[in-house]
């Protein structure tokens, strides 16, 4: 059990660990019905009329029913005492005034830094209190005062309180009607009493234990109708002596088979007239039950007598003695029948008094205390969204989208000695070759869309956007499914060379040829293909757990939740720790809006981001590639290096000429100067967003502006990752070409997935005729309608969903009140984005399909997958202790003697040096990694061939001071005309 304690009011927190699920059996709030029913409990397995559940934790599961039918998944909230399901319904243990509590409860631990602002509010308002107070000329007034807030809030937990213990009572007692937030319309509960008197009446509708009108056997055929909510008071009203029993069935109740009963109530503990003393049930669900007397094992030793109560007299049991039916209360049972309150039987609720606990307007919802709190909330969350937008905002102004550092180890004499966005290689690049589909890449930070965050170690695999699936499909996971992106064959003159030497040879030559880049040599484009692999990222809707962001053979994110990803960060945080396998990643999460129907629920996000490759259409012939002029990276080796000599290292970071494919041709020069469409959004837009490869066209006519490619021949697909567009209508600068950001290396997809967190605008459709979206006659028609409106209430009822708004999700009169205008006419717009940046071009080579030594490939969850390695330190190291085969992550195939050098891999490099495995026939071969590399071993005749071209963009560097930096390294590195030399001289 937790507690806290705030401003005056303690909230007790109870939380479920395991099993321990006692005290949930009872009465229930089911939000979908908007009714009370009964929940029993049996260990952590709860049962209603839905079916069983079962609580693990903080997750529950339908073990069969209608909520397993449906296929619905639940989660215990322990803060509000409530079963929250993914279909939107909700089951709270406690109903009334609780559910105020619980909100209330529910908002302090979502805002939970609400009250340490409050407090810091009140040290700021002492520290200022003489500025404030001060009479000197001009001084301003004094801040509101925070003690006021605070007693709002003790006031209002008492009232709670009060509401709260008058919750079950009977009609009359102050705040029984609190138990129906925001309804005046409430059925008044009644006592009703049944007790055994044999005088026989026709009624029972009273409500003192001196009626006689409510005899058991001959009270209107023996069923008592009540209604949920009543309290039924058993009352001995004779001298009988006899226990009170509740059958469990109907046939039980019938043949009077006490055992299949329950004992309610004791002879010893049940009144008499005379006495004080009573039995009370109350019912909160519809449906009937079943009672009977019976006389006490202790007073008749007779079982047939002992049943006496219960028989009715005119149809006596076989073997009763005649005369023993004879006397007081015989047939005394009854059906009890609870039915649902009739809309005849619903009053105007007037028993509170207002007065007492600040309800205006019969609504508890508008107490002046809960409207204090709610407003206080929603000025809180209110500004967190704003602090969350200015943080992104100023992130924009420091620099654009893309990689910040990556993790550092060391130090240097000269601030360039220290890593930025490379350490061991650019990103952190670095070899797996001996995986099938793992490309190395170590941890680095990065920016998206203004979105700080920092990776765990990628080493992600080779898959892309599985392009099977419709886009239903690919939205009905999350995060939506990848496929493998399957390499290039192996050229047929390689296959037909012959003995394993000469396609060896042979091999040599395509390798060759790729790397001058010489197709008349070998014509290699069809056999080693590029792919383009990049960084994207989202705000997620939120969910307790983590969600793997792509898939890795190597790594994953080191935690159970949310919740304890941010625990284990602060932790590292605060001691500069680093996880040792580099699986923790910093994902932010915030408050994005507020939801729709509410003034202060917030709707929070989770920053999710992956990796994830497409491939290209089209050869990249490698001339295209450029080592980026980036002194800090050269002066950083141990001597300083040329650009080419950088080019030959895993440190270099490379542009791609922006030239379009249409105005490609080999040998083009790098033109200077400002640019729009380049080279890498062709690439980019053949990217799907979140919607799948076969999303259909997607448009943005957000504020009735349609958007459409950037020369405006045709409406923008917004369902790939775009950087650059025009708009169909001229703006304030007498443009219509448009980038994303206000100043930002930004590509963006919209997205309908359901996962993806939206946000909604309205505003008017056609901004004083700007926009390419003119109004239509509905619009037309609309804006007159709204226009003709003067009053605020009929005005903001008036709203237009779906297909008949043309260019918007929905539409509405909105009021500015009458001196701003009165109601006018609005548009309104729901969209989901996701955005992304290009990381690097890999090219696949025929080393991932070629297997000359017809060495078996086993795949996980197969016989022969363990079998691959022996549980040895030196499996593969040596003829004796050869690897069996060849799995995912033991890749050897290609013959070592393709390679002529060992290599010396840096620390995170995995793929070896000469390894021995055994093929199909047993016979041991030696092999090296054929997965894909930053750059091969060395090939004789050849050298290394760099496979991997990082091409990401760097947040520096849309920093003022980096190009004023860049300006000057190009002067004075560049200068080729004494331009220095002038500027120098003026």
């Amino acid at each position: 059990m937790t507690s806290f304690t705030r401003v005056g009011t303690v909230l007790a927190v109870a939380s479920m660990v395991g099993c321990q699920c006692t005290g949930m059996g009872g009465p229930w709030y089911d939000s979908a019905t908007e009714d009370v029913m009964t929940v029993s409990e049996a260990g952590c397995v709860l049962s209603s009329k839905y079916g069983k559940v079962r609580v693990t934790g903080k997750k529950v599961s339908p073990e069969g029913g209608l909520l397993a039918a449906i296929g619905v998944e639940g989660q215990w909230d322990s803060f509000g005492s409530r079963i929250k399901w993914s279909n939107g319904v909700t089951w709270t243990k406690k109903v009334g005034t609780e559910e105020l509590l619980t909100e209330l409860r529910d908002l302090k631990d979502k805002h939970s830094d609400a009250m340490g602002r409050i407090d810091a509010l009140e040290t700021t308002v002492t520290r200022l209190s003489s500025c404030c107070n001060s009479t000197s000329p001009g001084t301003p007034t004094s801040p509101a005062d925070v003690d006021a807030l605070k007693q709002s809030l003790d006031d209002l937990s008492e009232r709670v309180d009060l509401l709260n213990k008058s919750r079950t009572g009977p009609a009359g007692r102050d705040g029984y009607c609190m138990t129906t937030p925001n309804t005046t319309e409430v059925y008044v509960p009644k006592q009703v009493f049944v007790h055994n008197r044999y005088t026989p009446t026709s009624t029972c509708t009273g409500e003192t234990v001196n009626d006689d009108g409510c005899r058991w056997s001959f009270h209107m055929e023996k069923v008592l109708n009540i209604r949920v909510g009543d309290t039924l008071v058993f009352w001995r009203h004779d001298s009988k002596v006899h226990d009170l029993w509740e059958f469990q069935t109907e046939a039980a109740f019938d043949g009077c088979d006490f055992s299949k009963a329950t004992l309610r109530v004791g002879s010893t503990e049940f009144a008499s007239f005379e006495d004080t003393r009573n039995y009370t049930m109350t019912f909160t669900a519809a449906g009937d039950h079943f009672f009977g007397a019976k006389f006490p094992d202790s007073m008749v030793t007779n079982e047939v007598k002992k049943r006496e109560l219960c028989w009715d007299p005119t149809d006596p049991p076989t073997g009763a003695v005649a005369g023993q039916m004879l006397g007081f209360g015989e047939g005394s049972k009854i059906t009890i029948r609870v039915l649902d309150p009739t809309k005849e039987e619903m009053v105007t609720c007037p028993l509170y008094d207002p007065s007492k606990y600040g309800v205006k307007d019969g609504k508890a919802a508008d107490s002046e205390s809960v409207e204090k709190l709610k407003g206080t909330v929603a000025a809180l969350g209110r500004q967190l969204i704003l602090a969350e937008a200015r943080t992104a905002e100023r992130v924009r102004e420091q620099g654009q989208s893309g990689l910040t550092l990556t993790r550092s180890v060391e130090q240097g004499s000269d601030a360039y000695y220290e890593p930025s966005y490379g350490s061991m290689g650019a990103a952190n690049i670095h070899n797996h070759a001996n995986t099938h589909h793992t490309i190395g890449l170590g941890e680095f930070g990065a920016v998206l869309n203004g979105v700080q965050f920092t990776t765990r170690h990628n080493d992600y695999s080779l898959v892309q956007p599985d392009p099977t699936l419709s886009p239903d499909d690919y939205k009905s996971e999350w995060p939506p499914k990848a496929s493998a992106i399957e390499g290039p064959e192996v050229p047929p003159a390689v296959l037909g060379a012959g003995t394993v030497p000469e396609q060896v040879a042979e091999m040599r030559e395509w390798f060759k040829a790729f790397h001058t880049q010489n197709k008349t040599h070998r014509n290699y484009p069809d056999y080693f293909k590029p792919v383009l692999c990049y960084l994207e990222g989202t705000w997620a809707e939120p969910a307790e757990e983590v969600a793997e962001p792509f898939n890795s053979e190597r790594h994953h994110i080191d935690a159970d939740s949310w919740m304890d990803l941010h625990e284990k960060l602060n932790f590292m945080f605060n001691n500069g720790q680093k996880h040792i396998l580099e699986n923790l990643a910093f994902l932010p999460t915030a408050i994005r809006g507020i939801r729709e129907g509410t003034v202060f629920e917030p709707r929070e996000a989770q920053w999710f981001y992956r990796i994830s490759c497409r491939p290209v259409k089209n050869d990249i012939p490698t001339e295209r590639f450029r080592v980026k002029n980036d002194l800090h990276v050269q002066m950083k080796q141990y001597k300083p290096a040329t650009r080419k000599e950088l080019g030959s290292t895993p440190h270099a970071l490379f542009e791609m000429n922006p030239k379009l494919q249409a105005d490609w041709a080999p040998g083009a020069k790098w033109k200077r100067g400002a640019t729009t469409m380049e080279y890498v959004d062709e690439l980019m837009s053949d990217i799907p967003g979140f919607d799948g490869p076969q999303a259909s066209l997607m448009t943005d006519e957000s504020f009735g502006v349609l958007c459409e490619n950037v020369n405006g021949t045709a409406t923008l697909d917004t369902s790939r990752y775009t950087r650059h567009f025009s708009q169909a209508g001229i703006d304030a600068m007498g443009r219509t070409g448009k980038r994303r950001g206000f100043n930002d290396y930004l590509f963006a997809a919209q997205t309908t997935h359901p996962k993806v967190s939206p946000l909604s605008t309205c505003g008017n459709p056609d901004l004083d005729g700007r926009g390419a979206v003119a109004p239509n006659a509905d619009d037309q028609a609309r804006q007159t309608e709204c226009a003709s409106i003067f009053e605020r209430k009929l005005c903001v009822v008036k709203t237009w969903e779906g297909n008949e708004v043309q260019g918007a999700e929905s539409a509405k009169c909105s009021w500015l009140g009458l001196a701003a205008g009165g109601c006018i006419y609005k548009k309104c717009w729901t969209q989901r984005w996701s955005y992304a940046i290009p990381l690097e071009v890999v090219y696949l080579t025929p080393l991932l399909k070629w297997n000359p030594y017809n060495i078996e490939y086993h795949e996980k969850k197969t016989p022969g997958y363990d079998a691959v390695k022996k549980m040895t330190t030196n499996t593969g190291l040596s003829p004796g202790t050869p690897f069996k085969g060849s799995r995912q992550d033991l890749f050897f195939r290609t013959p070592a003697e393709l390679f002529k050098d060992q290599l010396h891999p840096d620390p995170a490099d995995s793929s070896g040096g000469e390894t021995f495995v055994e093929d199909k026939n047993g016979v041991v071969r030696k092999t090296r990694a054929s997965g894909t590399w930053v750059f091969t071993p060395e090939i004789e005749g050849v050298g290394a061939v760099r496979t991997r071209y990082p091409v990401f963009p760097v947040h520096e560097h849309g920093n003022t001071v980096w190009k004023e930096a860049k300006a000057v390294a190009d002067l004075v590195m560049g200068d080729k005309s004494g331009y220095v030399n002038r500027i120098i001289n003026e």
